[in-house]
């Protein structure tokens, strides 16, 4: 057996904020739509649910990072007692920590759920004589994070990524009591961050001696315990992420700790680098195609070279097709795959070039092209600024390359947004009918008023449900979601969301506001297979637009009826805004009609109040394994408005669903 780690304290890796808050007063304007509408009501929107926090005019300045929403400080400092009472219940009945919500050892099909299957498990203390959960310099780095038998390369470069900001990794990593074998850690989920306990315990791919056959067992002279202290030890037995540093924890643990997030192992195969910062920081991602860029040196300038100051970058492309030869395997760029996720490090520029760091999270596996390590660029000048760009040469997983080679290998770049403290964010979620297909991508579903209070730099995002975690439930629809921001009593919009590939979890936009009042209206397309009378299935998208052209051709009839057939006629952007115009002047500025008293009999027949929606669209075969869960139909999607301002006072929202207003 190892040697036993010294005892260890719990170990808080931020300070916390326990003064008082005190919120501010909303500030009442009345904005102008035009000349025939009155003023929006304010003080009646404000009796709207909105999940805008109270602001602590006294909390000290924090650099941008983890999202300071109002529930940070409370989910920190709650974790950091749980892990405290944990630790101390353990060593009164001097015991390790045993997760029961998350046991590896004895629930391994509930954790695992089909992810690559371990030999064994064993704590961290049986794995390493001398754990210790970051490097001897105290400090997460890149460098450590090694990908293992998961395909989860999207969520460890983001950890990658996180860690190159100094710190951040460690405000996530709340605390542990390493010798107990707890730790604690904090997730952005949906709209505020919750917290993660998990114990020690990881899976291994190295059998136990007793599982070997005589001659393998003779390799070790039939000496178990030799063979325990070799082949049993150290990092290289992990069946997922390890570090590349002896001894080193932290990978494997944070890892462990984002799979019970959500739910097992098996829910984070595959995904989107941004979205996992995201799930880190709390911060705000958006898809850049590099296509799509305008002005290179501007993106250069703007963008890249404020790499770890206030936002991150994280970049892929899509995987090759070999067109012409078989079997010559997966396809490579100058050393570099196809639907892989990477981390950019850092932008910098030296002696008139243009460099981007980047590092692969297999740990090794790196660019070939100009500049990679010991490439002919490296001449003796050049080789003076490798310090400058914190660069080794080492298979190793980091690599360089110029900025134009960076543009033409990439296609795309994930960019979150990360906010400092004197950022606010306001948010509201609501359930709405999603439209029959096929039907047209229209507007009208679901739109959002929202009142800036004084001008402002705004980040508005709207979001799907984060479906990672219950993505086992089989389903047949899909969604994706864009919008545009227009100000109250004007027809033309100020901005529309970032273009995003279908079905991304969201979308953003950021603007400067001034204050007064702004519709945000949201388009939904509602994707699923259509089964078609030859048998085959079309996309419900292609259909609808079909229909729609057909039902527009036939309008040209002078007895033409729409009739049923308008379902498939979409509901225009100038359509929805005349609409709210018209609605808004008629009823004296209120955004929404007030719900009718509930008395006794409209209460008794459910008058007066719109129906709740129905969260689960159940399965009635009894032979699906998910049977009361299988989404078959798909009747609602949930949406969520987040509006995040520099402003003093918080934003006020409201959601409108079609139909109640």
């Amino acid at each position: 057996m190892g040697s036993q780690a010294p005892e260890a304290k719990v170990t808080p890796e931020r300070p916390v904020d326990e003064s008082e808050s005190s919120s501010k007063s909303i500030l009442k304007e009345e904005t102008q739509l035009d000349t025939k509408i009155a003023s929006i009501d304010v003080e009646k929107l404000k009796k709207f649910p909105s999940e805008a926090p109270p602001l602590n005019s006294k909390k000290e300045y924090r650099p941008p990072g983890l999202l300071h929403v109002g529930d940070l400080e409370g989910t920190i400092k709650k974790c950091r007692e749980q892990v405290e009472q944990i630790a101390k219940d353990c060593r009164a009945k001097n015991r390790k920590f045993r997760d029961s919500e998350f046991d590896l050892d004895a629930n391994s099909h509930l954790c695992l759920h089909g992810a690559a299957r371990p030999t064994g498990f064993q704590r961290v203390t049986d794995i390493f004589d001398t754990p210790h959960f970051f490097n001897p310099e105290g400090v997460a780095s890149s460098n450590d994070i090694m990908q293992g038998y998961l395909g989860d390369c999207w969520f460890l470069s983001a950890l990658a990524t996180v860690s190159s900001l100094p710190r951040l990794l460690e405000e996530i990593c709340v605390a542990r009591d390493e010798l107990v074998g707890v730790y604690g850690f904090v997730f952005y989920k949906d709209s505020g961050w919750v917290s993660v306990i998990i114990d020690d315990m990881l899976c291994t791919n190295v059998p136990q001696f007793e599982q070997l056959n005589e001659l393998q067992q003779g390799l070790y002279h039939d000496d178990k315990a030799r063979y325990n202290a070799v082949a049993r030890k150290g990092g290289k037995v992990l069946t997922f992420a390890k570090s590349g540093s002896q001894g080193e924890t932290w990978v494997p643990l944070i890892e462990k700790a984002y799979a019970k997030f959500y739910g097992n192992f098996s829910h984070l195969e595959g995904g989107l680098t941004g979205e996992a910062i995201e799930d880190l920081t709390g911060g705000v991602a958006t898809l850049i195609f590099t296509k799509d860029i305008l002005d290179l040196d501007k993106f250069w300038t703007e963008e890249l070279l404020k790499a770890r100051e206030d936002r991150l970058f994280a970049c892929s492309f899509r995987e090759l097709t070999d067109l012409q030869r078989e079997g010559e395997g997966v396809l490579k760029v100058q050393g570099l795959y196809g639907n892989h996720a990477y981390s950019v490090l850092g932008a910098m520029e030296c002696k008139g070039k243009r460099f981007v760091v980047l590092r692969n999270p297999w740990g090794q596996s790196e660019w070939t092209g100009r500049w990679a390590d010991g490439s002919k660029e490296w001449t003796g000048e050049w080789l003076k600024i490798l310090p400058e760009l914190g660069h080794t040469f080492g298979d190793d997983g980091k690599f360089i390359m110029e900025y134009g080679d960076f543009l033409q290998c990439f296609t795309r770049i994930d960019r979150t947004t990360l906010f400092d403290s004197n950022w606010t964010m306001a948010s509201s979620w609501v359930t709405v009918p999603a439209n029959e297909v096929p039907t047209p991508y229209t507007y009208g579903s679901v739109s959002y008023i929202i009142c800036i209070p004084e001008k402002t730099k705004t980040l508005i995002c709207v979001s799907q449900l984060n479906g990672r975690f219950f993505g086992s439930i089989p389903s047949e629809s899909f969604f994706s979601i864009e919008f545009v921001v227009v100000k109250a009593g004007d027809t033309t919009p100020l901005d529309e969301s970032v273009r995003s590939e279908p079905f991304n979890r969201s979308v953003g936009a950021e603007l400067e506001l001034d204050a007064g009042t702004y519709f945000i209206y949201v388009k939904v397309d509602h994707v699923k297979g259509v089964a078609m009378s030859s048998g085959d299935e079309v996309d419900s998208r292609w259909l609808g637009k079909v229909a729609s052209a057909k039902v527009l051709c036939q309008s040209v009839s002078t007895n033409y009826h729409t009739g049923d057939a308008s379902v498939f006629l979409p509901d225009t952007l100038d359509k929805v805004i005349q609409r709210d115009i018209a609605f808004m002047s008629k009823h004296n500025g209120r955004p929404r009609r007030a719900h009718k008293k509930q008395t006794f009999l409209r209460k008794l027949f459910g008058l007066g109040r719109p129906t709740p929606a129905k969260q689960v669209q159940t399965s009635t075969d009894p032979t699906d394994m998910c049977s009361g869960l299988c989404d078959e139909t798909a009747t609602h999607v949930t949406l969520g408005l987040k509006v995040y301002t520099r402003s003093d006072t918080p934003v006020v929202l409201q959601a409108r669903i079609k139909g109640e207003f």
